[in-house]
């Protein structure tokens, strides 16, 4: 009889997050076409819900903004995100798995150096040869464009593993 030791982890969860995945090219797609739309609805479930706290402790709200800004973020917001997952991401995920790298780390890692590369050429616009306002600027930017782009990416991973764990107990179901 083999004991196991309650505090150590099994094999099973020993790779969750650094395993390296090699999902198929469907597999890919149809995380591709779930996850950048999960940042954009996030956004819409937090302005619903600071607008109905702040309306329900009597605060002052703008209350045409709280359909503006959801309606922006399902439309330009949606459509953004597609797109830069579409052309960044997915490349990028198309190449990580070639070179067996694609895991959580990896995907995250290009979504922030993406996020903070975009972010800087917005700050260094905005700031227009104004350096002394460039930190405020990064920061400005940053806090809008880096959380959005690593839930995205987080989205991604979990529907990647989920998508590749269910497409094995298919193929295993059939062969074995």
């Amino acid at each position: 009889m083999k004991t196991e030791n309650p505090y150590q982890p099994s094999e099973f969860f020993h790779t969750l997050a650094n395993a390296n995945l090699k999902p198929s090219n469907r597999t890919l797609w149809k995380a591709y076409i779930l996850a950048p739309a999960v940042a954009p609805i996030a956004f819409v479930g937090i302005v619903f819900l600071v607008g109905f706290l702040s309306l329900s402790l009597g605060a002052n709200v703008n209350e045409a903004s709280i359909l503006v800004l959801p309606v922006l973020a399902l439309t330009v917001g949606v459509v953004a995100c597609y797109l830069v997952a579409g052309v960044i991401g997915m490349p990028i995920a198309f190449y990580l798995r070639r070179i067996n790298l694609l895991n959580a780390y990896s995907i995250h890692g290009a979504a922030f150096c993406w996020a903070a590369l975009f972010t800087s050429a917005c700050a260094f616009y905005m700031v227009d040869g104004n350096w002394s306002e460039l930190p405020l600027a990064l920061c400005y930017v940053g806090l809008g464009v880096i959380p959005p782009v690593l839930l995205s990416g987080t989205a991604f991973w979990l529907l990647l593993r989920l998508f590749s764990r269910r497409e094995s107990r298919v193929a295993m179901g059939m062969h074995g």
